[in-house]
């Protein structure tokens, strides 16, 4: 009895260290493609047309009483009635999802608009990192991500020409897909002192020749724990209606910047540097 209890609770020990530190629990990373789905439906317009009766009034005919001399008989018509006929058409729905022509030209100022979407399934504006660990005992590799919702931002656009774009990103915000790497994560950050990161545009940028989408990489500066530096983003862009999806990746040195990369007891490595990943709603 006393073994099957240590087999057993041996096995719940490793069904739990595989559900907490091996199964793959990362997100995917952003898609321009699910960004743009994201940004239609944030503009979808409903019609409901309201239902329609029509009632025919009832059709009463009597015939007058007919009476005889000639005979004591009387006899008499019932009246008749027409039913009343009542016809009820269903509402109709119909869903418009908003439409963008070539023509259209996104000059202007556009801000990073964080009512669109849900952070609970990423589906709204975020900022965030991709790292790789690898676990001790032999027991494999998994992938470290953290997100923050938190972000503010503007990008000025005069045609096809990025004339600026400056986004700030709460670190203190950061959720990874582990809650027990969150403090460690907020620590190697230093985000008590250093809450913010920044990233700002060094430009003007020509997109060249786009309609409603661009794929392009943009020179900036990236600013996290107070230490600033040089880097290249790539940038997806769809301008879907009224909202402006942008979807972007870059790679980062932890190093570079003062970032101590955090450790756990499970975790033998970590690499030295990671990917940054934005996603962006941004409306005029």
């Amino acid at each position: 009895m006393r073994r099957n209890l240590m087999v057993a609770a041996l096995a719940l020990l490793a069904v739990g260290a595989w559900w907490f530190l091996i199964r793959d629990s990362a997100p995917p990373a952003p898609d321009i493609g699910s960004a743009a789905q994201v940004a239609a439906a944030s503009q979808a317009t409903t019609t409901t047309a309201a239902p329609t009766t029509t009632t025919l009034a009832p059709t009463t005919t009597t015939a007058a009483p007919t009476t005889t001399a000639a005979a004591p008989a009387t006899t008499t018509v019932a009246p008749t009635t027409t039913a009343t006929s009542t016809t009820t058409a269903a509402p109709v729905t119909t869903t418009v999802a908003p439409t963008t022509t070539a023509s259209a030209v996104p000059t202007g100022t556009w801000t990073v608009d964080t009512s669109i979407g849900d952070y609970s399934d990423f589906t709204s504006s975020y900022v965030g990192f991709r790292v790789n660990e690898e676990l001790g005992r032999g027991i494999g590799n998994t992938t470290a991500v953290g997100r923050t919702p938190l972000v503010t931002g503007e990008v000025q656009l005069d045609g096809t020409v990025l004339l600026s774009a400056e986004i700030r990103a709460d670190l203190r915000g950061l959720q990874t897909d582990r809650s027990f790497r969150d403090p460690k994560v907020q620590e190697a950050l230093n985000t008590s002192t250093h809450p913010e990161a920044v990233f700002a545009l060094e430009g003007p940028i020509d997109l060249g020749d786009v309609d409603t989408s661009a794929e392009v990489s943009v020179p900036g500066t990236l600013t996290v724990n107070g230490v600033s530096q040089p880097v290249d983003v790539d940038l997806y862009a769809d301008l879907v209606g009224n909202v402006l999806a942008v979807v972007g990746t870059f790679d980062v040195v932890f190093a570079d910047h003062g970032v101590e990369v955090p450790s756990a007891s499970i975790v033998i490595a970590v690499e030295d540097h990671g990917i940054v990943e934005i996603q962006l709603f941004l409306t005029r």
